[in-house]
């Protein structure tokens, strides 16, 4: 069932007539090389840019969503987040409440164990690393528990082991009954977790569909101009430059 459809979306000289629609209970995984205008199209359906086009959610037009419904209805975890003061990682956490306006400490506590941060729940999140502050500003984007959610390039900063947990997790949240749309430049991991994939180039949108219909050897080539090898069937899938 589609849970927001995007139609004619344009950013003046960054994005070019965007159309897509994010099913619920799926991962939307959108890929493409630097400068293609991912975090651009996610800033714009969160509504940090000024666009035109329409964004419906639920066959609603996101125009005549109160501001509070659309920060209930839609979370962003950017790419690159700071805090300006000394907050301890569970005030962090909290702050994903705010569309809300509760503090709902069992929704927190959940949001810190699935991000794996419950441990460091008094620490000050300035205090910690570029992988720890990822895995608490996820957390807070879950504590909102938002019906999309739109994640820019959530493991770029994490080990391994914390790149799939991050992934499953994402995943597991759009199968209970939400949507992720997620910016991701390892495209091998988007193979393996991704239900979809959208391919962004020069500001365009070019190609959306199944993993084995966008991840050709043919496609990556051209779009990213490298000598491709892709094999979906090994486990994981492997998604590599000669």
């Amino acid at each position: 069932m589609g849970l927001m459809k995007i139609e004619n979306l344009s950013v003046a000289g960054r994005l070019q007539d965007i159309n897509l629609e994010i099913k619920q209970g799926e991962m939307l995984g959108l890929i493409g090389p630097n400068g293609a205008g991912k975090s651009t199209l996610l800033n714009a359906i969160a509504g940090l840019l000024n666009k035109s086009g329409t964004i419906l959610l639920q066959d609603l037009n996101l125009e005549q969503y109160s501001a509070q419904q659309k920060a209930r209805n839609i979370a962003l975890q950017p790419q690159f987040v700071e805090s300006a003061w000394a907050l301890s990682v569970c005030d962090v956490v909290s702050m994903g409440r705010l569309p809300w306006g509760d503090s709902d400490q069992q929704i927190i506590h959940q949001a810190m164990q699935q991000a794996k941060v419950s441990d460091l729940a008094n620490r000050h999140v300035d205090e910690l690393s570029g992988g720890e502050k990822a895995r608490v500003w996820l957390a807070r984007v879950l504590a909102n528990q938002a019906d999309v959610l739109l994640v820019d390039e959530p493991v770029a900063n994490l080990d391994i082991h914390y790149q799939r947990d991050v992934m499953q997790l994402l995943k597991d949240y759009a199968k209970s009954g939400h949507a992720v749309f997620i910016a991701i430049h390892d495209l091998s991991l988007a193979a393996k977790y991704c239900d979809r994939l959208c391919l962004l180039d020069q500001t365009r949108l070019i190609k959306t569909g199944r993993v084995e219909e966008v991840l050709t050897e043919t496609i990556i080539s051209n779009v990213f101009k490298v000598d491709a090898f892709v094999d979906l069937k090994s486990e994981p899938p492997v998604v590599l430059s000669k």
